[in-house]
């Protein structure tokens, strides 16, 4: 995933990054917690109950923080949604096709 977390911020933000500059952490977390402004609209009540979050955060050389992340399901098999933040603030989010039965 970190070479996808590497490509959206290039896309996006035309930021060329190598591996060494990220950390990442991923963390499970119930659909409840997930904080909507991060989220494509409408796309909380689609997840399942519990999903797995993917962060990987980049700092530039103005110390501006770009968190890319994903959410999948427990096993990391099916990402559900994708998307860059900057400073805490949202640029990009994708809610990638689900399986019917998400819930």
């Amino acid at each position: 995933m970190l070479n996808e977390a590497m490509n959206i911020l290039q896309k996006q933000m035309q930021l060329v990054t190598v591996q060494e500059e990220w950390s990442y952490e991923s963390v499970t977390l119930e659909r409840e917690e997930l904080d909507e402004a991060t989220l494509p609209e409408g796309a909380k009540k689609q997840l399942p109950k519990l999903v797995m979050t993917h962060l990987y955060l980049h700092v530039d050389n103005q110390d501006n923080e770009y968190v890319v992340y994903f959410l999948t399901d427990g096993t990391s098999q099916t990402t559900y949604i994708k998307g860059l933040l900057k400073n805490n603030t949202r640029l990009y989010s994708k809610l990638l096709p689900m399986k019917d039965g998400a819930e």
